[in-house]
């Protein structure tokens, strides 16, 4: 009777299989709360954009503060349309302005995120492209930054999910009122994106429609009514907000700043904008990046493009391979030709990536290849590495550092390290086994638990030097009975003034306007960063030798990467 056991095990595996892959959407929305969470709700606000983003957020939060234009402290701030703060602002007014507060619609955009990319996987393959796909999109190492990040980017990139998961309904629908609605579905999160972050949230939504067209010679679809009808969607949600900026006297101004300064200056210097000093490339960067941003299957990437090679060519599924490809690399061709390189401005072709890992899925599992065993034998051997060395050398570094050890976070570190290392043991033994299935949800569990078991432990320690509330407390104190001015302040202490304390002090940019400055007001107290590594020091023995200022405090932010501040006051007059 043992072929009746050996039936019996093989259809309850299969109606595992059928039961696990029939809730998909509710493994995706765990995996990718559980791997987030301590990211989103277990830390302060991080340089150097957060403290930006929670400030303008939480100014915009106020009552009548200025819903049209972002403001950084009480200047306006045009870099960015004002989608993500209208949301960030309405978490604050329900939950309060902390950074918990502010990153919750994260969690939203990131769930989302995975889950439209899955949609799209499950309409192009099946539902184990659909897992797969959605699993990607939310463990990504880029994804994960970019996600717990207050900044504009995770809504950006789920604006960027959405509208492919339409473009490619659109592609694939009947003429007609079902080509329209998914087109309409497109056009819808194009807005979203062009009110997160300008024309760029277009880019890969519309290469992809272009380079696939065209490398199926579709040609008809470029002059498809179903797909210029719903431009009407985009009008009805952009244009009253563009309307109401340039309604405003400094309005022509500020739609430069937003259409022109902030999108061509990224890919070419502008004359006072800076962005291409600020984060300078080259057309290799993100190629030398990707490894890094893919982690951990960067090696699963490798076979999913190689399968790509051989689908986009041939078989059933060539114009889905053919969509992921369209994807990702007219993208990244565009991002390496910009003057600015800053690896999250990847985030754009994460869901293609995430596609392209899912179609490699669908087809992997069921028959895998040479390549596709061995690239997920690389993966055990990498998550093996990050499981068996990364919580212990975190650990040793917080102990070298003299910070706080508090029991429960260590006991969390220590159960996660055993935990993760079993899982990748685990996983390399089905590797070996050739279960590619085993492989990658054991994978999948291992990255989660080795990603998230030291946080509790390291995020405090990091917060700790990142917070600028004592220089805020102290810039506050003084406030209450001199005039206060910040010398050559970046974002991040306007920010931190602004957030923690209300304070909107005057910027002084240069010697001559601080000596005019202090004829007005000669008890002025200045703000100043004097952090050495960043060779501020320099600059303030300027100020002390040239116009008599002397250090009254003192404040230096505990390591690792703490920054120094001080408070300089005028000498007093012989």
């Amino acid at each position: 009777m043992l072929w009746v056991r050996t039936t019996h095990g093989i259809i309850r595996r299969v109606v595992t299989a059928e039961r696990i892959l029939a809730r998909w959407p509710l493994i995706v929305a765990g995996v990718v709360s559980l791997h987030l969470g301590f990211g989103l709700l277990g830390r302060g606000l991080w340089k150097p954009d957060e403290p930006r983003e929670a400030a303008i957020a939480t100014r915009m939060a106020r009552p009548g503060g200025d819903l049209m234009v972002p403001h950084l402290g009480d200047s306006p701030f045009c870099e960015k349309p004002p989608l993500y703060y209208w949301v960030a602002a309405g978490s604050a007014r329900l939950l309060g302005s902390g950074p918990v507060a502010l990153r919750l619609p994260n969690l939203i955009y990131a769930v989302a995120a995975a889950l439209l990319v899955g949609l799209l996987a499950r309409a192009a393959a099946g539902r184990v492209a659909a897992l797969g796909a959605g699993l990607l999109m939310g463990t990504f190492y880029l994804a994960y930054r970019v996600e717990i990040w207050i900044a504009t980017d995770a809504l950006l990139m789920m604006s960027v999910a959405g509208a492919l998961l339409g473009c490619y309904r659109g592609l694939m629908a009947e003429r007609g009122w079902p080509k329209l609605g998914w087109y309409t579905f497109m056009h819808a999160f194009l807005a979203v994106g062009f009110l997160t972050k300008n024309v760029v949230a277009w880019m890969v939504p519309a290469l992809t429609l272009v380079a696939f067209v065209a490398w199926e010679r579709r040609w008809s679809e470029f002059v498809a009514w179903e797909l210029f009808a719903p431009l009407s969607v985009q009008g009805a949600a952009i244009l009253p907000w563009v309307t109401a900026v340039a309604a405003r006297p400094e309005g022509t101004s500020f739609l430069n700043a937003f259409f022109f300064n902030n999108l061509v200056g990224r890919f070419t210097e502008v004359p006072g904008v800076g962005y291409a000093r600020s984060h300078p490339g080259s057309p290799a960067t993100y190629l030398l990046q990707l490894p890094i941003l893919l982690l951990p299957w960067s090696f699963l990437i490798v076979s999913a493009a190689a399968a790509a090679w051989r689908g986009s060519r041939v078989g059933a599924r060539r114009s889905a391979w053919r969509f992921a490809a369209a994807a990702i690399v007219p993208g990244l061709v565009v991002l390496s030709a910009a003057a600015t390189a800053r690896d999250i401005y990847a985030a754009l072709v994460m869901p293609g990536f995430a596609l392209l890992g899912g179609l490699w899925a669908e087809g992997a599992l069921s028959a895998p290849g040479r390549l596709d065993r061995a690239m997920a034998k690389a993966t055990s051997v990498l998550l093996g590495a990050a499981a068996g060395l990364l919580p212990p050398a975190l650990l040793l570094a917080v102990l070298h550092l003299k910070a706080p050890a508090p029991a429960a976070p260590v006991t969390v570190l220590i159960a996660g390290w055993a935990a993760a290392t079993y899982l990748a043991a685990r996983s390399w033994l089905a590797a070996r086994g050739g279960s590619l299935e085993s492989v990658l949800t054991r994978a999948v569990a291992c990255w989660v638990v080795v990603w998230s078991c030291w946080a509790p432990l390291v995020f405090p320690l990091i917060d700790r030097a990142q917070d600028l509330g004592p220089v805020v407390r102290a810039a506050k104190s003084v406030a209450g009975d001199h005039p206060l001015a910040l010398w050559q302040p970046d974002e991040t202490i306007i920010a931190a003034m602004d957030f923690e304390a209300g304070l909107t002090p005057p910027r002084i940019a240069g010697v001559g306007e601080l000596r005019q400055r202090l004829s007005v007001s000669p008890d002025l107290r200045l703000v100043a960063e004097a952090t050495r590594a960043k060779s501020k020091e320099a600059g303030l023995t300027l100020l002390q030798e040239r116009l008599g200022l002397t250090v009254q405090r003192r404040i230096d932010l505990p390591a690792p990467g703490g920054r120094s501040y001080v408070i300089l006051v005028p000498n007093p007059a012989p």
